[in-house]
């Protein structure tokens, strides 16, 4: 499959998805988003039927939406059985093996990297997490991958790529797909940012906790345009999905401040990423990444 970067923004040659097309039109007269507008809730095998059925008045009005600061609620995405397993199995890896971290090169294996107070400096961002990162070339763990990836295989061909877009990339292609499986423990938290939009459009972000169940305070928000802070994490369930553009500034208040961390325990908000990034074969300098934003508003 061939690729080409067309004002900036990388999409696939694929005559059959109408969203790369109605992307390439609104991003062409239409300033980037940066802003919070509203919360749209919808259920995930409806949605993801109308995707795939590529509607034109619904791949307008979708493509619309997001780019004009929406954030879909993708609802029972995954079932609590599901949510436990990745959980679980994830939690296995991480205390099978000690806290690594490896560069997005040839022949990167998963990896689990404990990223505390200690670290908080070393990203371009700042936050604590543990972070696990499964690669498609590696054996998957406990079906995590395989699993995620099913329900959230039609959401690339909404971003405009195909659904299979990156799947048999390796670093030496400079362009990767990678899932994130994270938990914010005690004092987990993300600095207000924004994504990186010109490989990705879309945040796909899985959550895998409830507040108010797994976790008490904190949690993840939208920023809007008079610099406020927009909580979404109470109109959240463990099993959602959350659908958003990249370029919206956003970030996740401290999971229960209160509370200590700790690696050896399942407590605290867990969710999933899935992500296109550039690898490290890539030159630094042409690397596409997450950028901080500095909100005026401490709220």
């Amino acid at each position: 499959m061939s690729y080409k970067e067309n004002n900036k923004y990388i999409s696939s040659k694929k005559e059959n998805n109408s969203y790369a097309e109605e992307w390439g039109k609104i991003e062409k007269i239409k300033k980037i988003p940066t802003v919070y507008r509203k919360t749209k809730f919808v259920e995930h095998k409806e949605f993801m039927t109308k995707i795939m059925e590529q509607n034109p008045i619904f791949v307008k009005s979708a493509v619309e939406s997001l780019y004009s600061g929406d954030i879909y609620i993708i609802k029972n995405a995954l079932s609590k059985k599901k949510v436990n397993h990745i959980i679980d199995e994830i939690h296995k890896f991480t205390q099978s093996s000690p806290s690594k971290f490896y560069k997005m090169l040839e022949g990167i294996p998963n990896f689990h990297r404990w990223i505390g107070k200690d670290l908080i400096n070393a990203y371009s961002i700042k936050y604590t997490k543990h972070s696990t990162h499964i690669f498609p070339w590696n054996e998957d763990i406990s079906d995590v991958r395989e699993t995620i990836m099913q329900v959230c295989g039609p959401l690339k061909l909404l971003a405009g790529l195909s659904i299979f877009e990156f799947q048999n990339h390796t670093p030496k292609d400079k362009i990767i797909e990678r899932l994130q499986i994270a938990r914010y423990p005690p004092t987990g938290f993300i600095e207000s940012h924004i994504d990186a939009n010109t490989l990705l459009r879309l945040v796909i972000s899985g959550y895998l906790s409830t507040r108010g169940v797994e976790y008490q305070q904190g949690g993840f928000y939208l920023v809007d345009e008079k610099d406020n802070k927009f909580d979404i994490e109470d109109q959240i369930n463990a099993g959602d999905i959350g659908l958003f553009y990249a370029s919206l500034r956003h970030g996740l208040n401290t999971i229960d401040p209160a509370k200590s961390p700790d690696v050896k325990k399942k407590d605290g908000r867990w969710w999933f990423g899935l992500n296109v990034h550039n690898s490290d074969e890539m030159d630094e300098s042409k690397r596409h990444t997450t950028s901080p934003y500095q909100i005026s508003k401490n709220v």
